[in-house]
């Protein structure tokens, strides 16, 4: 059995589906005989360079959301031969677009493989095509899915998994403070998501840390740009001044980042799954996030929840957590056992294997 992990924004765009595609790549290396496919960066064993109109230059001529898509569609096509050659057998897959345009192709070309596509997005279930195996990556997911009249036998409920000890740092906080140019004596609450308003609701945030209305609270802003950044920057330097970052750090600058932390804050309401919760539970930063089903699935006991749609409720909730560092202490160790225990790849891995095993011995079926 060959394995195709494809994605086609690694390497030139930093967010969950990038992410997932590398962690589950180097994971199964040595373990499966697995193939990435990327849409950029170098060619290095068992990993390909699919030639497509990346996203961020599309952007120069048309809006994200048509970038995106055209991104996965000329990544797709020029995907179709190196599946026939390489003699994939399942390709696994988070991107929509790229999933439909692969099942056309290849009913097309006559050409033989399972689809897997992971629902990290999340991705309603009217979506998913017949032919296509479904990776739920959470509960809330593959429940909507059983409600919406899915078989149970199409689907498979994995979470991501993590290498916790990448997200370690062995250096001091101080040094990796310094290193970033974060300040020294400051309590940092730190944000890693897309820099916008309207899914991170990085705004909510920015407000909730200013009615903190302590000089001793640093802000610092993580993740990769958006048409929100400019207003979200103007409404930091107008509520926190002096007391905010904005930083944009290559996927390896990651655990650095993590270990200048204090707390971790995921403002967003709803998360496809919330990796960035992993990687700050791994690194040992409490986080804080919505109080939701989902996020206490991904996490149980380990995570300060909070209502999160509610006005003052962060600010008070991070309040409490500067003024009981015990509580600070004792979410460090419940997020790294957590990690440890439900996500480590040595944990996941074997159980991704069933999965694909179990695709490679079945055909799928119609909901």
């Amino acid at each position: 059995m060959r394995l195709a992990i494809t994605c086609c924004g690694l390497e030139h765009v930093h967010r969950g589906f990038e992410s997932f595609s590398r962690e589950l790549f180097s994971a199964l290396t040595g373990r499966a005989d697995a193939v990435l496919f990327k849409g950029s960066g170098k060619s290095l064993p068992n990993e390909i360079v699919v030639p497509c109109l990346r996203r961020d230059f599309l952007e120069r001529f048309m809006n994200p959301m048509k970038a995106f898509y055209w991104e996965q569609i000329t990544f797709t096509i020029a995907l179709i031969p190196l599946l026939i050659l390489k003699r994939i057998d399942i390709v696994h897959y988070s991107e929509g677009n790229m999933g439909n345009m692969l099942a056309r192709l290849l009913r097309w070309t006559g050409f033989r493989v399972r689809l897997l596509q992971s629902n990290g997005g999340p991705i309603s279930p009217s979506h998913f095509r017949p032919e296509v195996f479904i990776h739920q990556v959470c509960k809330a997911g593959f429940d909507r899915a059983i409600e919406f009249g899915i078989s149970p036998n199409r689907m498979y409920l994995l979470p991501y998994g993590i290498e916790p000890a990448r997200f370690r740092s062995l250096e001091p906080m101080s040094e990796a403070r310094r290193q970033l140019g974060i300040p020294l004596d400051k309590f940092v609450i730190l944000s890693l998501a897309v820099l916008d308003r309207q899914h991170k609701r990085l705004d909510y945030l920015i407000r909730e840390v200013a009615a903190l209305d302590n000089d001793s609270v640093f802000l610092c802003l993580a993740g990769e740009p958006s048409s929100e950044t400019p207003e979200l920057r103007q409404l930091a330097e107008d509520l926190l001044p002096e007391r905010h970052r904005f930083v944009t750090v290559p996927r390896g600058m990651v655990p650095k980042l993590l270990a200048t932390a204090d707390l971790f804050v995921l403002a967003s309401l709803n998360e496809g799954f919330g990796m960035a919760l992993l990687e700050a539970c791994a690194a040992g930063v409490p986080v804080v996030c919505n109080n939701s089903e989902h996020f206490k699935w991904v996490l149980g006991d380990a995570a300060l929840y909070v209502n999160l749609a509610a006005h003052g409720a962060l600010t008070a909730k991070i309040g409490e957590a500067i003024s009981h560092k015990e509580i600070l202490g004792r979410h460090r160790e419940l997020g790294t056992a957590r990690i440890d225990n439900c996500y480590s790849w040595n944990v996941l891995a074997p159980r991704y294997l069933e999965m694909y095993n179990s695709i490679a011995e079945l055909r799928s079926e119609a909901h």
